[in-house]
This record gives C-alpha cells, sequence and structure tokens, in this order.
C-alpha cells in the first residue's frame, strides 16, 4: 500500500474513533504486523503535520484548531512547559482581551525562552474546555548569549546553562575563546541553531562552582549590571579636581561658616544632602538644605553626563554599590564630606510654626560641612537627650532640627499623607561576602527627620520652577485605581475589617480618613502592606499631576544629583535658566525632558528589581542553613498554586498547595482564601511552617505547615530539599 494511502486511511480512523491507541489503531487498519514500521512513521508523519496529537495516555486523536497569534514565549523556571503572550505593539490592545495559551516543552520546537514566536491553538478533545498550543514558527530569535557551566558529559566536555528555562535544547560547543575549564561558569555567545541542536562559543569565564558567590555572579552578568566605567570618560576625569582651592566661586553664597552637617548611614560613602536648621527672630524657622552641584562638573552630552544618562540610577546591593557617577566624583569632588569645602545648590526656606512656607530661596553656594553625623548616632542622641559629640551648638542645632521635622511631619499628616513605610530585611554579610544573618531594619526619628527636609526641598524647587513656567521633570503619583481599591475591599473583608471602596475622586485627605478609620480595628506591618499594595508606581513626566502618596502638589527629585539623573536634571535647569539665566535653552529642555523622563522611570525600575532579586538570592542563602527549622509566618497573598508566608524577618517563602496533605486545595476569585472542603487559610493568617528547601539559582524558598512535614518527607522521599538539591547538584556534577 502507498504511504500516502496509508496516511489517510489512519487520518480517517483517528478521526472519527480517536482518542485512539496504537494497538486499537493497527486492528482497525487491519494491516499485517509487517505494516507496522510503516503506520509508526505516518503518525510521526500526521503529528509533524499537526493533523493528529498523542495525548498523555499514548492515545491518538484530531486537534481542532481554536485561534492563532503571534506573542512571546516565557518558560516556566522548570523548563517543562511555558505561556505564549500575545503581542502587543504601542499597547493597542485592552489588557482583558490580549490573548496567550500554555505551551508543553515537546510542542516548543526549538524555540527559547522569550523568543517571538507564532503559535497554535487547538482544543484538547471535542468538549473544547480545554486548549493547548504548538509554536509553529520562530519569528525573532531574543537570545544571543547564555551563562552556564562546563560540564563533563561521556568524555566530553559540554554546555549546561544556569537557567533551566534554557535546559530543553541540546547544546554543542562550537569554540571556545579562552582557557576555560570543567565546572567553570561561563558566557556562551549562541552561533547558530540547526534542528534540535544550539552551536555556542565559549567567550567568558565568569567564576567557578567552587566560588561561594557563584550564582550572585551570575545574576550579575544575567542582569547586565555595569562593571567599569568605560575608558572614554578617563579625559574628562582626569580634569575633575580633586578639590575647589582655586576655582572661582565670586556668584556663589558662602555658607561655609555656617553649622552645616551631614546625616546618613553608618556604611555611606557618598554624601548628596547636608542640613542645617535656624530659629529667626520673628519664631519662624530656617531649613537650609544644601545639594552637592554635580551639574557644575557633569555637563549635558559629556561622556561623564552620557554614562549617567545611560545608568539612571545608581544600583544597591547588599554587598556593592552600581555607581551612576565615577568615583572621583560620587565620592571625592561632589560628595559632601566633613571639613571639605564643597560647591553646593542651597534652598533656604523659611518655615512658620505650623509647617507652612514662607519664603524659599535657591542658589548656587560654597559649603562645608562641621560633622558627619550617622542616624544610629542621632537616635541615640534623641533618645537619650545628651550632649551630642561634647558641643552645645550641635545639639542645640539637632534638637531644633527634631523640632521642625515634626512641624512639618503634622503638616504632611493634615495634607493626607500617611507613613505606610513598612518594615524590610536588613541582609548582614560575613567578610567573604557570604550571609551572616538578616535582621528587620531600623527606621529611627532621624531617619524620618530626613526624609521630612528631603520632601520639603523637593516640593519646593518644583513649586519655583512651576511658578517660574520653566520646564520640570516631576515625580508624580497617581491616585489608586478602581481594581486596586477593589482589592483592598476584598482583602480587609477577609480579614472581618469593615470597609466599602470609596465612590468619585479620591484624595490623599478622604484615603488618610479610610486609613484613619481601618487603623480603629488593626494596623500593623500587614495592613500597611496592603495599603502599600493600593497605591500607583511612581513616574517621572514633564506633565504634574501631583504626588498622592507624598500628599504634594507639586513634586519633583532635586535631593539625590549623585545617584538619581532625574535630579541632574533638575539642577542643570537651575543652573542654565535660574542662575545663569541662559533663556536659548529653554526649547531645548522642554524638546528633551519628556523622553528623559520616560527613559528614567523604565531605568528606576530595572534597578528596583535586580535590587529586590539579588536580594532574594541572599535570603535563600541564608535559609539554605535553615532546612528543618520550624518558624512562626503571616500568609501575605494567596495564588492559584499555593500562599507565599512572610517569616518575621520580613523574608518570605512559597508553601504549594501539593504539600497541603488533608485535601484538594483551591484559590476563591478575590485570592484571598486557599480552601479545601473541610479548611481554609486566608491571607493576614498566621501559620507554623518548616523550610524544606531553596533554590540558589533563581532566589526561592519553600516551607510546609509543620503539621504535615513528616507526612510531606514521608509521602515522598524525592520532594525532600527539592529546591537545595537543585542547586547544590549544579556545584557538585
Amino acid at each position: 500500500m502507498k504511504k500516502i494511502d496509508i496516511k489517510t486511511e489512519i487520518f480517517e480512523i483517528i478521526n472519527k474513533f480517536g482518542p485512539i491507541n496504537f494497538v486499537q489503531l493497527v486492528r482497525k487498519l487491519k494491516f499485517s504486523p509487517s505494516e507496522n514500521k510503516n503506520v509508526s512513521k505516518a503518525l510521526i508523519e500526521l503529528e509533524g503535520e499537526l493533523k493528529i496529537f498523542k495525548n498523555w495516555d499514548g492515545e491518538y486523536y484530531t486537534p481542532i484548531l481554536h485561534d492563532e497569534f503571534d506573542g512571546v514565549l516565557k518558560i516556566n523556571s522548570t523548563g517543562k512547559f511555558g505561556f505564549v503572550t500575545e503581542l502587543n505593539e504601542n499597547e493597542l490592545i485592552p489588557a482583558e482581551e490580549i490573548r496567550d495559551c500554555f505551551v508543553a516543552k515537546y510542542f516548543f520546537n526549538s524555540a527559547m525562552h522569550d523568543d517571538l514566536v507564532h503559535v497554535k491553538v487547538f482544543f484538547e478533545d471535542k468538549t473544547k474546555e480545554k486548549t493547548f498550543g504548538v509554536i509553529t514558527n520562530i519569528i525573532e530569535r531574543k537570545t544571543e548569549e547564555l551563562i552556564g557551566f562546563l560540564v563533563s558529559k561521556n568524555s566530553f566536555v559540554d554546555f549546561k546553562p544556569l537557567d533551566n528555562k534554557f535546559n530543553n535544547a541540546k547544546y554543542r560547543i562550537s569554540d571556545v575563546k579562552v582557557n576555560a575549564k570543567i565546572n567553570d561558569l561561563v558566557i556562551a555567545k549562541i552561533s547558530k541553531i540547526q534542528g534540535d541542536f544550539i552551536y555556542v562559543i565559549i567567550e567568558e569565564i565568569i567564576t567557578n562552582k567552587t566560588d561561594p558567590k557563584v550564582f550572585f555572579k551570575a545574576f550579575l552578568e544575567k542582569v547586565k549590571v555595569p562593571k567599569e566605567f568605560s575608558s572614554v570618560m578617563d579625559s574628562e576625569l582626569k580634569e575633575i579636581p580633586k578639590s575647589i582651592e582655586n576655582e572661582n566661586f565670586e556668584n556663589r553664597i558662602d555658607l561655609r561658616n555656617e553649622l552645616i552637617v551631614t546625616i546618613d548611614g553608618d556604611d555611606t560613602k557618598d554624601f548628596d544632602d547636608a542640613v542645617n536648621v535656624k530659629k529667626l527672630e520673628n519664631g519662624n524657622y530656617l531649613l537650609g538644605v544644601h545639594i552637592a552641584d554635580v551639574s557644575y562638573y557633569v555637563t549635558e552630552n559629556s561622556e561623564i553626563d552620557k554614562e549617567a544618562l545611560k545608568r539612571g540610577t545608581s544600583i544597591y546591593l547588599a554587598d556593592r554599590v552600581i555607581p551612576m557617577l565615577p568615583f572621583e566624583l560620587s565620592n571625592g569632588i561632589c560628595s559632601l564630606n566633613p571639613h571639605e569645602d564643597r560647591f553646593a545648590i542651597s534652598a533656604l526656606m523659611e518655615i512658620d510654626r505650623n509647617g507652612n512656607n514662607v519664603k524659599t530661596e535657591i542658589f548656587p553656594s560654597i559649603i562645608q560641612s562641621k560633622y558627619r553625623l550617622t542616624y544610629k548616632q542621632v537616635n541615640k542622641f534623641l533618645e537619650e537627650k545628651t550632649l551630642l559629640n561634647e558641643n552645645v551648638e550641635l545639639t542645640n542645632m539637632i534638637n531644633l532640627s527634631y523640632e521642625l521635622s515634626k512641624i512639618l511631619h503634622e503638616y504632611k499628616t493634615r495634607q493626607g499623607y500617611i507613613d505606610f513605610e513598612i518594615e524590610e530585611p536588613k541582609i548582614y554579610l560575613n567578610e567573604d561576602g557570604t550571609v551572616k544573618d538578616i535582621v528587620v531594619g531600623e527606621r529611627g526619628v532621624s531617619e524620618v527627620l530626613i526624609e521630612d527636609f528631603m520632601v520639603r526641598a523637593n516640593e519646593q524647587v518644583a513649586e519655583f520652577l512651576t511658578s517660574k513656567k520653566l520646564p520640570v521633570m516631576y515625580r508624580v503619583h497617581d491616585a489608586p485605581d478602581e481594581e486596586k481599591l477593589s482589592n483592598l475591599e476584598n482583602v480587609l473583608n477577609v480579614l472581618d475589617i469593615p470597609f466599602k471602596k470609596p465612590q468619585g475622586i479620591l484624595d490623599p485627605i478622604k484615603f488618610a480618613q479610610i486609613a484613619t478609620e481601618i487603623k480603629k480595628y488593626k494596623y500593623d506591618e500587614f495592613i500597611k502592606l496592603l495599603f502599600l499594595r493600593t497605591m500607583q508606581k511612581a513616574k517621572y513626566t514633564s506633565i504634574n499631576i501631583g504626588h498622592f502618596g507624598l500628599a504634594s502638589e507639586f513634586y519633583c527629585h532635586f535631593t539625590s544629583p549623585i545617584r538619581r539623573y532625574p535630579d541632574l536634571m533638575i539642577h542643570r535647569i537651575l543652573r542654565e535658566l535660574v542662575f545663569n539665566k541662559n533663556m536659548d535653552k529653554l526649547s531645548h529642555f522642554n524638546d528633551i525632558i519628556e523622553g528623559i523622563a520616560n527613559q528614567n522611570t523604565s531605568m528606576e525600575q530595572s534597578s528596583v528589581d535586580i535590587e529586590r532579586n539579588s536580594n532574594d538570592l541572599f535570603y535563600a542563602e541564608y535559609f539554605k542553613n535553615k532546612i528543618g527549622q520550624k518558624f512562626h509566618a503571616q500568609i501575605i497573598s494567596v495564588t492559584k498554586f499555593g500562599m507565599f508566608i512572610e517569616f518575621p524577618n520580613k523574608t518570605d517563602a512559597l508553601v504549594h498547595k501539593s504539600t497541603l496533605l488533608d485535601g484538594e486545595y483551591e484559590a476563591n476569585e478575590t485570592m484571598t482564601v486557599l480552601a479545601s472542603s473541610n479548611r481554609k487559610f486566608k491571607i493576614g493568617q498566621f501559620i507554623d511552617v518548616i523550610v524544606t528547601g531553596v533554590d540558589l539559582v533563581e532566589g526561592k524558598v519553600d516551607a510546609v505547615l509543620e503539621e504535615f512535614y513528616n507526612d510531606f518527607l514521608n509521602n515522598d522521599k524525592n520532594k525532600k530539599n527539592f529546591r537545595s538539591v537543585k542547586s547544590e547538584q549544579i556545584r557538585k556534577n
């Protein structure tokens, strides 16, 4: 019988009788056993043509095409499945209408994580209740290089990606450009993809498996954290003075005789803000906020400026800082180090006893910080009421600062500001960079004091520029939207806290009144977290809508030009259009400001993600030595696959619903309760758990309820320490 006739007959039988297994199919065909080989070949071809599929039971059936679209493939961290989400260029498709579909590993068809693909969506069966996707075309490859280990396989050197999302393919090393050896963590450039094989060139050695920081270093490479500054700016850096002894400051107001101080963390190296406070004869306060004059040294479109714009912000990791500006500036001439003359831009604000701003002056200055104080030092002083640094004048000034801070705080509270600052983990490291301890970070009155002063300065600079009709890169923050308020309502009601989302326009004062009412029932770290979740993300823009979270009508970032590009931009506008009165540049700033604002919003979010994800790696490392230990934890969110819990030190873990061994658990529609037929867990509830494993690559922690721990181990030995086994075996293999 001709092959084409076999295929046609096979298809017709499967279409009529499917799902049907191989034995049943052969019986229907009534072929001789000698034809079985041809039947198998025909089945493979029909599968390749997407005319038939095989289910989990090994049965063949004819699929029903449901849909097809272009989208981006995101592969699960296990590498076993993924989802294709419809491409939404220019955000023309409403979020609720964006299509997506599940794709099993064997339907990737050589597509890789993040590739732009074309997917066909089929119904699983004739009930048309469930669907699955098959990738039929790769439109654009997105991955050019991979990070992984060189491993020994069958006496050959092989490449194994660190990220499981890329482990569904077979790799072949086509070239090695460095002296790499087995167990080295390397960067591999993809040279070609041919059939089921991906050919790579080993380009660079990152470190070796024996390095205790191996996974952290891999992460830094993966997210492309900037390394060293380019040599193209060397000539500019050579021109940067180490002091201002020979500089011209005739156009600056000399404040070097004023008692100006910096107040920062113990480990701070770059000081970009300093303060002083006086009491005036009329009873008002004079607040001075003095900010490093970075724009004097970093001119627009210089090589240093281009790199600063590219970075957008400094990135603060547990073991290092990735600075926006080179050391010569950030820790050198721009840093307001004690007892050294420095150029600054100063904002002097007269404030009455009710916190109202009476008058503001903004000007270039020369200052000298008299003391380098720390938050811990000032907090201790304000608590014990002793003599600070054995200096009466300094003691009086700090007391006056605290007095003004309370006035400013009360003023902001009347405007609708609510302090939703939540406790966060503080990572302490050993000398070799490994985790020593993780505790809840402290935020004392001096931290709040500096925040109050900086917020007032940022508000006044934004209002000043607005009043002059000059361009401003505002820091804006919109009111919570309907969906977030509905989520808040759902969660609070689950917690038995009566709350009905407000109708109409929500302003900060109304929102503060809501928070005040809820405080009567309960107000802890979890409630503050819920309120924070209702907030929109702040962003930079040239269009002012106010800052809802701070209850500010005008707000910009002015106080941190060493570590944030938007602040440098504000300084540059002040310098050119206000101090130098160079109005020829007005149209220039108007033209560029929105583009730079959008870029910095994006870079800020990127840096936040990097900081958060890097912290997760340290958290996982910490809990690696806590596997088997019991913790009292709080449920902070519910998902379709389980619940996330928070430990006392404010780190978190996942309790997967498969580890709840007393029933089948499902999340409710509002994702506030995980329930079975006889039990439920709700958001905010405290439970006792035992840590079961960590993933040192992904930075994840697993836990199970204490009551299920022994059964969990006994019922499935393979689950024991799953995450830790996975990451530890990477070291050993």
